[in-house]
């Protein structure tokens, strides 16, 4: 759990950090100059706008793995390329939307229940997305539900901020604070609110041991096309027989392909990852345990770690197959995830 002096630090970071001021500052000053303007101010807006996202994801990246974000860049500035970092419009959009539209349609009872259930979920969604680089997995609750839990009771010092801030800023409104400062207010203590995001995810070390992100998204670039449509067609078959009760029969179908695929170091990865953007996620977590075997068989200890984890986090009471449990706590002991070792060596619920 962050300690009082780690909390403050994270929340003066802005400040603190000249990298992150200046970032800031510069985000700021181009997104009012940007407001106040017409159609150039619109297109300048458009343009800033990747920037001022991608940073903020940036910098709960960084911050959780206790990394420096760095200076604002010109590949920040881009609608393309790292497209998961921008799907936190939609978090913004969501907030906007529960705060202006469903107080004014039901109620400051109903809007007061909703702001509730964000605070609670955003933060936990958008550490999500930082550690899977994955939109679709940020909006899981199981995903969403295991990082919380994970975290403990520290966690929840990111939802009594949510609402700390939502309640000065509206307060800051009510006394007509003049708009400049209540907005570069506002941004500073967003950008604060990232930082602390990840200063909470980071004593769990979800970066600086496994990288589960970099998992996340298997470079599709490096599949020959004729290849990639092929593992296609061999998972809608199997699809096919799984949704259909037979998961036996879509198993050995998947099995049979892994054994001629000209690409064995990525298509276990592969065939895992597409199985995790299906609705249910059960056989995804099932065709884990056999590659877990796999990789524990060839003494890949970080990469077992590494599928532990993501899996964990979908699914906190994941296992390995009984016979790979011994493997498997080497396999975490050797990776220094102490964390992980508990998590094994505790019986089955």
């Amino acid at each position: 759990m962050l300690r009082p002096a780690d909390v403050g630090r994270e929340l003066l970071s802005p400040l603190t950090n000249l990298s992150v001021l200046f970032s800031w500052l510069t985000l700021f000053l181009i997104v009012e100059f940007a407001a106040s303007g017409d159609v150039l101010g619109l297109l300048l807006l458009l343009l800033v706008l990747p920037a001022f996202f991608r940073y903020l994801m940036r910098i709960l990246d960084s911050r959780a793995k206790g990394q420096d974000p760095g200076p604002l860049s010109v590949d920040d500035l881009l609608w393309f390329g790292n497209a998961w970092s921008l799907f936190v419009i939609v978090h913004v959009a969501v907030v906007i939307y529960v705060t202006y539209f469903l107080g004014s349609k039901f109620g400051p009872a109903a809007m007061l229940v909703a702001d509730l259930l964000l605070a609670a979920v955003i933060p936990a969604s958008l550490a999500v997305l930082a550690i899977t680089r994955n939109p679709v997995e940020c909006l899981m609750p199981r995903s969403v539900g295991g990082l919380i839990s994970r975290c403990g009771p520290g966690y929840w010092v990111l939802p009594s901020y949510f609402l700390a801030v939502g309640g000065l800023i509206w307060w800051l409104t009510t006394r007509r604070m003049a708009d400049f400062l209540l907005e570069l207010l506002a941004t500073y203590l967003v950008f604060a609110f990232f930082a602390l995001i990840g200063a909470v995810v980071r004593p769990h070390r979800f970066h600086d041991e496994v990288r589960i992100h970099e998992a996340a998204e298997p470079d599709q670039g490096l599949l020959d096309e004729k290849l990639q449509s092929e593992r296609t067609k061999v998972l809608n078959h199997a699809y096919g027989f799984i949704s259909r009760g037979n998961r036996d029969g879509g198993f050995k179908h998947i099995r049979a392909w892994l054994e001629r695929d000209p690409e064995p170091d990525s298509v276990w990865q592969w065939f895992f990852e597409q199985m995790l953007l299906w609705e249910i996620k059960e056989p995804a977590l099932v065709f884990a345990q056999t590659y877990l075997s796999r990789l524990l068989m060839e003494r890949e200890y970080v990469a077992a770690v590494k599928l532990m984890m993501r899996c964990r986090l979908i699914n906190e009471a994941f296992k390995p197959l009984p016979d790979d449990s011994e493997l498997a706590i080497q396999a975490a002991e050797y990776c220094g995830n102490d964390e992980l070792v508990r998590a094994l060596n505790m019986p089955p619920r």
